[in-house]
């Protein structure tokens, strides 16, 4: 049987792209879907934004200990606008690293959710294409149970599009991270 790919992955994460561009250097048609921003997880709601925010938190403390080294008292507030419009030009950066990527892998980007329509059919916002392999490399979302009060909860995801700096905040969970979250 004929098919349009050889490999079609759902999902354009870390992962996802790894796999499309290494079999399209081994010679393989690849297509990829996605529905929102390249890079997953990590590039868009986890570890870059999150560890740039945490970098972001360490000037006060570095602008005291200078005191210690001759420089001057220095007088700063944080402007939360300012410091997240920074890591999203980095995270569109990223995004745009991937795109290229992809495209010099000759790997087709297709911008929708992918949903199957049997064992070798994907169907992208009504576009319809086979594959003799699809790989299923969707990563995964923070869930907010059902419990008195998760109205007024916000998931790790969600921090990245506040427009105001929290006044206070409590971080329930112990994993990695909310405890880095914790420290900023």
């Amino acid at each position: 049987m004929s098919y349009d790919f050889d490999l079609f992955v759902i999902g354009a994460g870390s992962g996802g792209i790894a796999t499309a561009r290494r079999a399209a250097e081994y010679g393989a048609k690849v297509g990829i879907a996605e529905f929102d921003r390249l890079g997953g997880t990590c590039v868009n709601r986890g570890c870059v934004p999150k560890k740039l925010m945490v970098y972001a938190s360490h000037f006060p403390d570095q602008f005291e200990e200078a005191q210690g080294y001759g420089w001057s008292k220095v007088h700063s507030t944080l402007d939360w606008t300012t410091m997240i419009t920074a890591v999203n030009q980095e995270t569109e950066r990223l995004n745009g690293i991937y795109q290229r990527m992809l495209d010099n892998s000759k790997v087709e980007l297709f911008q929708g959710y992918a949903k199957f329509v049997d064992s070798h059919t994907i169907d992208i916002g009504g576009r319809k294409v086979t594959a003799q392999k699809i790989l299923i490399a969707v990563g995964g979302y923070p869930v907010k149970p059902d419990i008195p009060g998760i109205e007024h909860a916000i998931t790790s995801d969600d921090i990245f599009h506040l427009k105001e700096q929290p006044k206070r905040i409590v971080i329930l969970g112990g994993g990695y991270i909310g405890v880095e979250f914790a420290c900023i």
